[in-house]
């Protein structure tokens, strides 16, 4: 049973009794991709960078790799989601006033927002612009001039480098208002929250200006673009059914995609790219087989593979109070229609700015630090598939491992007198270790302990090669001052 409340400040929180195996929150941010510059995506990042309350900027790697907790964020549909799970729930409460204070913050210098706009999410972005998949969808998305064309939300390397910081300001301002976000809890009351967390929100009458766009590149090849824009209540219908139509329109030589978020004005598209002498026939079977499978409107399902089961279970509830337009347009009859044709756009070759290394602020980690009074520190056990694949190549006896972009680094943490978890607490409380991601100089870092062996790694670096030597350094130094 949901019972929904409001913080003083404004915030709205709904709670649940626990209905998971972990206690979660997730706070509800409605962030639409305005333009294709990124913006959302850019505050995302920043709202973990550093706040008043939480001035250490390695607090989210710290945390993730020194409690039982599991903090991230990511966005669909034009929401942004910032999510904790813990099985303490002090640990979890800690949590919630930290994602609370990144949200509230709205000031950040101009080093910070270049370090991770330059730095950490273009790394991000040229990692999946070089992937086929991806590379499709974007020149499709660029080259749509069609009232209805997707704004790409992350942005792009080309257009997310012209925000500032007064972009940033101007959007939190926007729609990180308290109003607008709903805070869901799974087995925590508002009761419980800390007193910090009724601090108010920062107000303004400052909106943010979408930028304008002019996407311009050569056709790549002589196939276009067929697209039908139709109500998000066809969505998971059409998407069941992707494999079926795939197998059908490949006889006509068409490509087909169903895009899996609705647009701003909850449409979303069907496409087929091929040759405009197969349009009509094409057209014509894709709406003799949508007859024969008889998609109806219904709810669009939430769920991300990701996230955790508590997480998903709020989320689906806060999606399913959304009201299902049932008065549609029938699907057949929307993709009789003639579609908007466009060409197919290549991506420019990724920008990705080189940055220098930032010097360390010697912060404290607040948030551990307070965590770690009700618990034990809990290091992850698992390598992400593209670490676990580079650490598959390791020789025997083999202690780092490195090539263009990865690194792998197996450090021991036998020391007389100190326990291995003792060691690398010092070590991952550090700032000292995390600069690399701090300066932007790379796109993640993280750890698995495994008994006395603490595996460290790092994904898009630009100098993988120097991170043995700069860890080795630091474990002696703190082993020294011990």
């Amino acid at each position: 049973m949901a019972h929904q409340e409001q913080l003083s400040n404004g915030l709205n929180v709904v709670s649940f009794k626990q209905a998971a195996e972990d206690f979660g929150a997730v706070f509800v941010v409605p962030t639409p991709a305005v333009d294709s510059s990124g913006i959302a995506h850019l505050v995302e990042h920043l709202v973990f960078r550093t706040s008043d309350r939480y001035s250490a900027r390695q607090t989210l790697f710290a945390a993730n790799s020194l409690l039982p907790l599991k903090m991230n964020a990511s966005s669909h549909n034009g929401f942004s989601y910032f999510y904790a799970v813990s099985p303490i729930k002090p640990v979890l409460i800690q949590a919630i006033d930290y994602l609370l204070a990144g949200l509230q913050q709205c000031e950040y210098s101009d080093d910070d927002i270049r370090r991770e706009r330059d730095g950490v999410i273009a790394r991000e972005l040229a990692m999946y612009e070089a992937t086929a998949d991806y590379q499709q969808q974007m020149a499709v998305w660029r080259g749509d001039r069609s009232p209805d064309c997707y704004h790409h939300w992350g942005g792009y390397c080309d257009t997310i480098s012209q925000l500032k910081a007064n972009d940033v300001a101007d959007y939190k301002a926007q729609y990180y208002q308290a109003s607008r976000i709903t805070l869901l809890l799974s087995g925590v009351t508002k009761d419980e929250l800390l007193t910090a967390s009724h601090s108010p929100f920062y107000t303004s009458s400052a909106c943010y200006t979408p930028r304008q766009h002019r996407f311009t590149a050569q056709t790549l090849e002589d196939d276009c673009i067929f697209s039908w824009w139709l109500p998000e209540c066809y969505l998971d219908g059409l998407l069941s059914a992707k494999t079926r139509l795939k197998a059908l329109l490949n006889k006509y030589n068409m490509q087909v995609i169903v895009e899996d978020s609705p647009n701003y004005q909850q449409k979303f598209a069907f496409r087929m790219i091929g040759r405009p002498g197969q349009l009509m026939a094409a057209q014509q079977a894709l709406i003799d087989e949508i007859k024969f499978l008889r998609i109806v409107p219904k709810q669009h399902l939430f769920f991300e593979s990701k996230y955790p089961e508590s997480i998903n279970s709020l989320l689906a509830w806060y999606h399913g109070q959304q009201p299902l337009n049932r008065k549609v347009v029938a699907l057949t009859q929307a993709l009789s229609v003639t579609p908007t044709i466009t060409s197919l756009k290549p991506l420019p070759k990724p920008i990705v700015r080189l940055v220098s290394r930032a010097e360390p602020q010697h912060a404290k980690c607040e948030l551990v630090q307070a965590a770690l009074a009700h618990t034990s520190p809990v290091l992850p056990d698992k390598l992400p598939s593209r670490v676990a694949a580079l650490a598959e190549q390791r020789q025997t006896g083999q202690t780092f491992l490195c090539n263009q972009h990865d690194w792998i680094y197996w450090l021991s943490l036998e020391h007389p007198g100190h326990s291995a978890a003792d060691i690398a607490r010092s070590l991952l409380e550090s700032e000292q270790f995390w600069l690399p991601r701090m300066s932007g100089q790379c796109y993640a870092m993280g750890v698995k302990l495994e008994g006395t062996t603490l595996i460290c790694y790092g994904v898009m670096d630009d100098e993988p090669h120097r991170r043995e030597q700069e860890i080795q350094r630091l474990f002696n130094t703190l082993n020294t001052s011990d």
